[in-house]
């Protein structure tokens, strides 16, 4: 049997350990750009729908763009606490939801302060998964009801298509920056403002921001796997349940 091309002890601690990091990044230790830049060049080698590889990278470091941000992510955060957190109150008693819920505000405090903050964007618009679909339906109203394709959704397909060609760019992203010493999140509370923030930063329109993930070393490297229900719990084969 040859030997398997990577370390696999060494690759699976790498895979187990890249945490959301939110309270361990080193706010004042300046992440290079050179640093940043091998790590986004690992990332756009992941997958990508029909290689159309249409993700961009927006890479924000200048201080008053990140103050500004910051105060949008802090209004995002308190509609999520009021709407989010108090329908789901609970979940305040248990004690990882109270710890991520701590960890998540930390950051909204400090985000301004993170080296880097790089917002993963996609051109185009999400898809509009009923009005896809209801457009294939009406281009087959007039085809015989036995043909196939009456039974097809295209709306489902796309959306997994739009978000599926960037977020494994993204994990790779993580990995890249976990390999290398620094510590990632991702974030999405600036999204509710995404036209304020494409004014701030000039992205157009027509361009959608996934996501946003704050970038420094981390405090240590004593990460560990997550406490995670076993893969063979909620794993079934051939068919659901079993």
């Amino acid at each position: 049997m040859s030997a398997p091309p990577f370390d696999v002890a060494e690759t699976d601690r790498l895979l187990t350990t890249t945490r959301s990091v939110r309270r361990r990044l080193d706010l004042d230790r300046p992440v290079p750009r050179q640093v940043v830049e091998e790590c986004l060049e690992i990332a756009v080698q992941a997958p990508t729908a029909n290689n159309h590889q249409n993700w961009r990278w927006l890479v924000v470091t200048e201080p008053a763009a990140k103050e500004r941000l910051a105060e949008m992510i802090r209004s995002s955060w308190q509609f999520h606490l009021n709407d989010i957190w108090t329908r789901a109150g609970r979940r305040r008693h248990h004690r990882q939801a109270r710890r991520n819920h701590d960890s998540a505000q930390a950051l909204t405090e400090t985000i301004a302060r993170v080296p880097a903050l790089v917002i993963p964007c996609v051109l185009g618009r999400p898809p509009d998964v009923a009005a896809v679909n209801a457009a294939w339906r009406e281009r087959m109203s007039d085809k015989a009801a036995e043909d196939p394709g009456h039974q097809v959704q295209h709306g489902e397909t796309r959306a997994s298509i739009f978000y599926g060609s960037i977020f494994p760019a993204i994990w790779s992203f993580q990995l890249a920056l976990r390999s290398r010493g620094l510590g990632s999140t991702i974030t999405c509370l600036h999204v509710p403002h995404e036209r304020a923030v494409g004014r701030l930063l000039g992205i157009p329109s027509g361009v959608t921001q996934v996501c946003m993930i704050p970038v420094a070393y981390t405090v240590g490297t004593d990460f560990r796997p997550a406490d995670r229900h076993s893969a063979k719990e909620r794993t079934y084969w051939e068919r659901w349940g079993t």
